[in-house]
């Protein structure tokens, strides 16, 4: 990522921080300290995650947030906010140093299996954090039920997860991922629209997160001119956007991770599509979008779950925190990385020990929190649903031109565009600009 006067912190950086195996983090910048955890066995904490792969992107992001994390909590007992209420006793989490075991599943499903596998049975981690994804966090869900050991996975949202499977190890982060882009049918609503075309990649998150929009659109009375999936594998969006266009709708929906949303917006300049709105999944929100695109992000929407000038307990301290780490700007996929171990840090602290699977499982999907990232709450034991997130909230951001507006604090301009929040009204920064004024304006 890159900040405007500031060093990229590249990819090869970024594996350099990140040891694939064992990684001990925390470490440094505790020169001339006591680290009295060092007389205890280390917590570990497993992850396979998404290093390079079709996710890579969005995994480094993620680790990010757990690195860090770890870091502070081993630096001085706690983080920021909520959790730091609880005290700050030290070095290390229960005078215990965190240790992460990082591995990566190279965006594959499959491997993660293998390697979940490989961290409870050979690495004998103590807890488990999750994949980047809904897919993978899919593919593993049901070994956290075989090990019974509590996974937190914090960036996956699709129905197919949880919906009707009653988890009892197994809690998310995110809101259910139809809301992702639920507030571009709701401004499209307000603003006239009449027909929606939905493109979406073929795997379970894009799924999960636009087949209910359809049947939404259409309740509001929306025609939908298009509802059709393209292939994981899609590396030319212009046929699927064309086949879009061709219907000219008011809004064209959908997409899949960042590749994805880059792509699309290509295609949509190529084929000179102009619908009134687009909106595309998980891309817009990382500055990688906007710095690739540069002036034709301007007017998308997508999805966020976190800002860095939202007012959250401990907000600023963590977005400082992360500047100072990785020179760059942070994405939600960090702050809910973070967010995720600052979960994990209440729940430990609140049962005494990491021995007490059962003990610390049941507070997951007990406990209510405010974290960096936002509201903690889960569906609990014996419902349905249980351990999907029902406490936090989506919102829904649009790339705008800096150029004449005041920015609130730690709202920064990339290519001379910053994000907004659109939607809900409640927390927007600015109303969306609809239509879409065409490419160049």
């Amino acid at each position: 990522m890159k900040k405007e006067g500031k060093k990229e912190w590249s990819r090869r950086d970024f594996l350099k921080k990140t040891v694939i195996g064992t990684a001990v983090l925390g470490m440094g910048g505790l020169a001339g300290k006591t680290v009295f955890a060092q007389s205890k066995a280390p917590i570990k904490i497993g992850v396979a995650i998404s290093l390079t792969g079709a996710w890579a992107r969005e995994g480094e992001l993620e680790v990010g947030g757990y690195k860090l994390w770890g870091k502070i909590i081993n630096g001085k007992g706690c983080t920021f906010g909520e959790v730091e209420k609880l005290g700050c006793p030290g070095p290390g989490l229960l005078g215990r140093q965190v240790e992460f075991v990082v591995y990566d599943d190279k965006s594959d499903p499959s491997e993660a299996i293998k390697l979940i596998r490989k961290l409870v049975v050979s690495d004998k981690v103590d807890l488990i954090v999750g994949p980047y994804g809904s897919a993978v966090s899919n593919a593993i869900a049901p070994l956290a039920e075989d090990y019974k050991i509590p996974i937190i996975t914090p960036l996956a949202n699709a129905p197919v997860i949880w919906e009707g499977k009653k988890r009892e190890w197994f809690v998310g982060v995110l809101p259910p991922a139809w809301k992702n882009l639920y507030g571009c049918l709701m401004i499209g609503k307000e603003k006239g629209a009449r027909t929606v075309a939905f493109i979406y990649s073929d795997t379970a998150f894009p799924i999960g997160a636009t087949k209910p929009l359809v049947a939404k659109a259409k309740e509001m009375g929306m025609q939908v001119v298009l509802d059709e999936a393209y292939p994981k594998e899609t590396a030319d969006w212009e046929p699927i956007m064309s086949k879009a266009w061709s219907q000219k709708p008011d809004l064209i929906l959908g997409g899949g991770y960042l590749p994805d949303s880059i792509g699309l917006v290509k295609a949509a300049k190529a084929v000179n599509a102009t619908p009134k709105m687009l909106g595309f999944l998980v891309g817009p929100a990382i500055a990688d979008f906007t710095k690739s695109l540069k002036g034709d992000a301007n007017y998308v929407t997508g999805e966020t779950f976190w800002e860095p000038f939202v007012k959250t307990p401990g907000n600023l301290d963590f977005y400082k925190a992360y500047l100072q780490e990785y020179k760059g700007e942070p994405s939600y996929h960090a702050a809910a990385g973070f967010a995720a171990g600052q979960i994990l840090e209440r729940a430990i602290k609140e049962v005494g020990n990491i021995e007490d699977k059962k003990a610390l499982r049941d507070k997951l999907y007990s406990i209510k929190t405010i974290t960096i990232f936002g509201e903690y709450e889960v569906n609990p034991l014996g419902h349905p649903d249980s351990g999907w997130q029902i406490g936090k909230a989506t919102n829904l951001i649009q790339w705008q031109k800096a150029e004449g507006k005041r920015l609130l604090p730690n709202q920064v301009a990339i290519e001379g565009m910053v994000k907004q929040i659109v939607y809900p009204a409640g927390v927007k920064t600015t109303d969306a600009i609809f239509p879409f004024p065409g490419w160049g304006k």
